[in-house]
């Protein structure tokens, strides 16, 4: 991914995690739920993701998140190989009101804001594509990247293909997101709550650390991050854009329309 040199514009952008960002939790257990429940997967191995998933977000110690994801995808995998994509995409359909329940209140205000500064927005997540695309379309996100499964003949074959948990990961999504332009690296934000965002955060210019697991609240605190919560992060991301000499005009002009 190429940056603006200084002095020179580029695209402003806002990259935005999902799971334990802008929703409780993880979007993608009700989608697995319903993939189990509906008989679209390999309930075995469905159910071993549903046991990663809550020991990650259950674990107020902070379980390794790259051995965590790893072995969640290791999971999905084995649940999807031979799953027809109708059944997948119905599943995604099915879960999305119990999905839509975990997003926290303020993200629709979040994304206006960041709109409404002049960003577009992008969300990158770590949990199945089909399901993520699903908050970014309620939530009035631009682009969703998730993690991508294989596809031939209209049946997963068990390899992923984008994996935006692992290390990497997050970095090549925003390469995609990007497509090789110019991105404007002080004027462009990130938020996310797990090391993998920290790919993320390093390649912008304001980054907001949302209840940090123990790892990425250490990195904001060596590197300068700024970390939030559920109660103050609309006040600690309206000030952040509002005092940018750049954004915080963007915000004003779009006020006045």
């Amino acid at each position: 991914m190429s940056h603006a040199r200084s002095g020179e514009s580029g695209e402003r952008i806002a990259v935005l995690d999902l799971d334990g960002t802008l929703a409780e939790g993880s979007v993608a257990a009700p989608f697995i739920e319903a993939m189990v429940a509906g008989g679209a997967c390999d309930p075995a191995a469905g159910r071993a993701v549903l046991a990663c998933i809550s020991g990650y977000h259950g674990d107020a110690a902070g379980t390794a998140h790259a051995s965590a994801a790893a072995d969640a995808y290791d999971h999905i995998g084995r649940a999807l190989a031979g799953a027809a994509r109708t059944d997948v995409a119905r599943a995604a359909a099915e879960a999305w009101p119990a999905a839509r329940e975990r997003i926290f209140p303020f993200a629709a205000e979040l994304v206006g804001l960041l709109h409404g500064a002049g960003l577009r927005t992008v969300l990158i997540s770590g949990s199945p594509y089909e399901i993520v695309r699903l908050a970014a379309a309620e939530l009035g996100i631009g682009e969703a990247h998730g993690m991508r499964a294989e596809a031939r003949r209209g049946r997963y074959t068990g390899v992923l293909e984008t994996t935006p948990a692992l290390p990497g990961g997050k970095r090549a999504a925003l390469r995609e997101a990007t497509g090789g332009r110019p991105v404007d690296r002080r004027r462009s934000f990130a938020i996310g709550n797990s090391p993998s965002d920290a790919e993320a955060f390093e390649q912008v210019g304001l980054a907001v650390a949302f209840e940090p697991d123990p790892v990425l609240h250490g990195w904001a605190l060596d590197r300068g991050w700024i970390t939030a919560d559920r109660q103050d992060v609309l006040a600690v991301c309206r000030d952040l854009v509002a005092t940018h000499p750049i954004l915080g005009r963007g915000l004003r002009a779009a006020g006045q329309r």
